[in-house]
């Protein structure tokens, strides 16, 4: 029995002392989604990252989650006017983000996230999609500015 209780206290001690890898991780809470999210790129299936490209050059499109529970879509066309806004609710259980507008006209939806990653200036969001084809894995990263 006390061989049991120092290997249990052993183990304690060693995961209790493991570090993240990632010291500007921030807790996954709604507080810190808060905010504008511009679009970077992202992967499908691990492949090679590839950067999104804005129409316009000089604004970029992003998502702002809002504290009310709603997110909106900004998007800018070449003549660098805001030419797209769509409004969505969002919702934060756990790791898992939700997006739809069950609440809105015309077309619903609804998109489940995993937040992989959140930083102060980064937070990328995976999301896993069957289709007849087979299963793609999409991950999408966002940056503050």
């Amino acid at each position: 029995m006390k061989k049991l209780l120092s290997l249990f206290t052993f183990l304690i001690i060693i995961l209790s002392s493991c570090s993240s890898d990632d010291s500007d991780g921030l807790a996954i809470n709604s507080q810190n989604l808060l905010g504008k999210w511009y679009l970077k790129g992202g992967t499908t299936n691990n492949g090679s990252f590839e950067n999104h490209t804005h129409d316009c050059t000089t604004k970029k499109d992003f998502q702002e989650f809002f504290n009310n529970g709603e997110i909106t879509f900004n998007g800018y066309n070449s003549e660098c006017s805001l030419d797209e806004i769509e409004t969505s609710l969002w919702f934060l259980n756990g790791n898992r983000l939700t997006v739809t507008n069950t609440n809105f006209d015309p077309m619903i939806y609804e998109y489940e996230y995993i937040i992989e990653s959140l930083t102060s200036d980064e937070l990328i969001l995976k999301e896993t999609v069957s289709e007849p084809e087979g299963t793609f894995v999409y991950r999408s990263t966002f940056t503050r500015n």
